[in-house]
C-alpha cells in the first residue's frame, strides 16, 4: 500500500497552496497602492529601493495572516482584533509616529488608534482580504504553512522593523512608552486568541457583496488618482514624505469607506468575507 500522493491529488495540493500565494500577492499589491495613494508616484521615482522593504514587510506579514484566517476560520472582526498587535508594533516601531508628542503613557493615541482601527483594520486588512478573495477566492483544502514558513515570514518582518530602527529616522519612545507598546500587544493578543478559539471550525464559501464590490472598487480608484495625478505638493507628515492633498483625500475616503463597511454590517447582520 503506497502513502504516496496520487497525479490529481498533488495535482490539487499544489494549486491549493498556489491561491493561497496569489491572495498575499494581490494583498500586498493593493497594500502598495494603498502606501502610494499617499506618497505618490514621485516618491516612487525618487526612493525606487523603498517597495522593496514594503513589499517584505507586506507579503511576510499577509503569508501569516492569509495562515491564521483558514487555520482558525477567522472572520472580520478577528482581523480587526489581530490588528492591534502588529499594527502597534510598526506604529511604535516602524513609523515612529505612536511616540511623537502629545503622548499619554508614551503613545500619542488619538493617532495610533486612527490608524489601528481604520487603516490596520478596515482597509490593510478587511478590505484587503475581502478584495483578495473577490479577486482569488481562496481554496478550502490550502494546507497549513509550514513551521520554517513562519519563521521566514517573521523572520522577515523582524528584519525589516530592524532595518527601520537603525535608519536613524524613526523617534525613539520612552521606557513607559515601550511598556504601553507591549500591554497593548499582550491585551490584543489574548483577545485575538480568545475570539479565535470560538470561530467556528467550518470554512464558509466566499460570496461576493456588491456594495463591498463598490467600495473596494471605489478605493482603489481614489487611491490610483492619489498617487498618479495628487503628486505637485511635496510634504513630510510626522516620519512619513507624503503629498499633502492627497493625504487629506485618502485620510478622508478611508473613513467613509470603514463606517459605509460598518453600517452595512450593521444593517445586514452579516459578516464582510475575509
Amino acid at each position: 500500500m503506497s502513502f504516496a500522493r496520487s497525479p490529481v491529488h498533488a495535482k490539487n495540493y499544489a494549486g491549493a497552496r498556489h491561491t493561497s500565494r496569489d491572495i498575499v500577492i494581490v494583498a500586498t499589491a493593493f497594500n502598495l497602492l494603498f502606501e502610494y495613494s499617499m506618497r505618490g508616484v514621485n516618491h516612487f521615482v525618487e526612493r525606487p529601493v523603498f517597495p522593496v522593504f514594503l513589499i517584505a514587510a507586506y507579503a511576510s506579514l499577509f503569508a501569516m495572516e492569509e495562515d491564521l484566517i483558514r487555520r482558525f476560520r477567522l472572520k472580520d472582526y478577528h482581523l480587526v482584533a489581530l490588528a492591534f498587535t502588529y499594527g502597534m508594533v510598526y506604529q511604535c516601531l516602524v513609523s515612529g509616529t505612536a511616540f511623537q508628542h502629545p503622548t499619554l503613557l508614551g503613545i500619542r493615541w488619538s493617532h495610533s488608534l486612527f490608524v489601528i482601527l481604520f487603516w490596520w483594520g478596515g482597509i490593510q486588512s478587511v478590505l484587503t482580504f475581502y478584495l483578495a478573495n473577490r479577486i482569488r477566492p481562496r481554496n478550502s483544502q490550502s494546507p497549513p504553512m509550514h513551521r520554517r514558513g513562519w519563521l521566514l515570514a517573521l523572520g522577515t518582518n523582524v528584519i525589516v522593523i530592524g532595518l527601520f530602527q537603525v535608519s536613524g529616522k524613526i523617534p525613539h519612545g520612552t521606557p513607559v512608552g515601550y511598556a504601553s507598546m507591549l500591554v497593548v500587544f499582550a491585551l490584543a493578543a489574548v483577545s485575538f486568541r480568545w475570539l479565535a478559539g470560538r470561530a467556528t471550525r467550518s470554512m464558509e464559501q466566499f460570496r461576493r457583496h456588491v456594495f463591498v464590490d463598490l467600495v473596494a472598487a471605489s478605493t482603489v480608484v481614489v487611491f490610483a488618482i492619489c498617487s498618479l495625478a495628487l503628486t505637485s505638493d511635496p510634504t513630510t507628515i510626522g516620519t512619513s514624505d507624503v503629498n499633502r492633498l492627497a493625504t487629506r483625500v485618502v485620510v478622508a475616503w478611508t473613513i467613509v469607506a470603514v463606517l459605509a463597511m460598518l453600517g452595512y454590517r450593521l444593517r445586514t447582520g452579516r459578516a464582510i468575507p475575509v
